[in-house]
């Protein structure tokens, strides 16, 4: 049960209300600061991290689908991450705006990686990997590993 649900009901005289701002109604100021904390326990964090890696993997099936998915490494502070973004159709946002070396503005929900787009609005990726930072360690990349035999 929503906690503004408790209040009792109020008739609002629609002529009043629009000659009084809503802070001379207490009613309304109440509700507009019970709406206004709601909101701001929404607000998101960023952190800032950095583009380590961004590699563009072909894929090409289909007229409209997507020619290509990406892999993005990241760096936010000890820990790095390595990203995963498909792409599914043909008009799809692909992150070649982003500049490897740069800093990126990310916030993390559950296994997926929200990147800041330098346009507005959130790159969702998938989380693939992620490790700790060591010094004896290399940096995480797209790459795949190469291995030979003797």
């Amino acid at each position: 049960m929503c906690a503004l649900s408790a209040l009792p009901p109020v008739e609002f005289d629609v002529l009043q209300d629009l000659t009084n701002p809503p802070m001379k109604n207490p009613v309304v100021f109440a509700l507009v600061l019970r709406a206004l904390s709601l909101h701001a326990g929404e607000k998101t964090v960023y952190q800032t991290g950095k583009l380590v890696d961004l590699r563009r993997e072909s894929t090409g099936s289909g007229a409209a689908r997507a020619q290509g998915s990406f892999c993005l490494a990241v760096e936010v502070g000890d820990t790095k991450y390595l990203l995963r973004r498909e792409a599914y159709w043909r008009w799809s946002y692909e992150p070649t705006d982003l500049v490897v070396g740069d800093p990126v503005e990310i916030k993390i929900k559950g296994n997926d990686m929200y990147l800041k787009k330098s346009k507005g609005g959130d790159l969702k990726t998938y989380i693939t990997r992620q490790e700790r930072s060591a010094p004896d360690k290399k940096p995480i990349t797209c790459a795949l590993p190469v291995t030979t035999q003797n």
